[in-house]
């Protein structure tokens, strides 16, 4: 469960597209989050930031390209197979699933592509992008949890605390990481 709130490379990868970022400007977001969010890293790139940046890069490649991807994957498969190689790639469909991704591109929004040091929206886009329409109990309890997970706090114009259970729907919200 706990493991479903780490950066995976292709969540890391749908956000660099996203902000359409050009290759200096992601590899120094790479760089960031593994010298600085490492906690937030999958274990098995924690200490190897090479290895790190390589798995983003080729999610990144899989995102533009899927059909040749997957093409030069079976190829390169048969060859190492040819060559009597251990094949050491795995492909699972797992892989390509994706949680709590409105929050983590939300820290890195904060942290390190806006660079304010804070990002706003309507509480309204925020429910939208979770793929609701209302506040229930169990929404609200899963924006807290991923707050505190993420230490991002929530206040309105002027640096005025709220709370997302009892402001406007429409009211805009600004995030910090604390």
């Amino acid at each position: 469960m706990m493991k479903s709130y780490l950066y995976t490379p292709y969540e890391l990868a749908l956000i660099i597209q996203f902000h359409h970022m050009d290759s200096e400007r992601y590899i120094e977001l790479l760089q960031n989050i593994h010298r600085y969010d490492n906690i937030y890293v999958q274990p098995e790139y924690r200490q190897d930031q090479k290895k790190f940046i390589l798995a983003v890069m080729d999610k990144l490649n899989y995102i533009s390209d899927p059909e040749t991807y997957i093409s030069e994957q079976s190829d390169i498969e048969k060859d190492m197979s040819d060559f009597g190689l251990p094949n050491t790639s795995q492909t699972n469909d797992t892989e390509h699933t994706f949680s709590h991704l409105i929050f983590k591109e939300l820290r890195l929004r904060i942290l390190y592509i806006n660079r304010k040091g804070f990002a706003k929206m309507k509480l309204r886009t925020l429910l939208s992008e979770l793929g609701y329409k209302r506040r229930s109990p169990n929404v609200i309890g899963y924006i807290y949890d991923c707050f505190l997970f993420y230490h991002i706090e929530t206040t309105l114009k002027g640096n005025v605390p709220c709370s997302i259970d009892t402001i406007d729907i429409d009211d805009m919200v600004i995030f910090r990481t604390v």
